[in-house]
C-alpha cells in the first residue's frame, strides 16, 4: 500500500500497489516512495459534556 494525497480534495489515501501507476497518471501526489504498512486507528471515545438539561433530572408523576 502507497499513501497518496488526493488532487482534488486534498485529503490522504491508501492505495493498493497494483494501482499506484493509475493514481500517479491521474495526478494525484505519491507521499512516499516506498509503501508503508497501515498502522490500526486508535479511536478515542468522546467526552461526556454534563449542560444544565442533563445535570437535571425531572421525575414525572402520572396523574390518575
Amino acid at each position: 500500500m502507497a499513501r497518496f494525497i488526493n488532487r482534488i480534495t486534498n485529503t490522504e489515501m491508501w492505495v493498493a500497489d497494483e494501482r499506484i501507476e493509475e493514481y500517479k497518471a491521474a495526478g494525484h501526489t505519491l507521499v512516499a516512495d516506498t509503501p508503508v504498512a497501515i498502522e490500526p486507528a486508535v479511536v478515542e471515545e468522546p467526552k461526556k459534556t454534563v449542560t444544565k438539561a442533563t445535570a437535571t433530572k425531572r421525575t414525572t408523576t402520572k396523574k390518575r
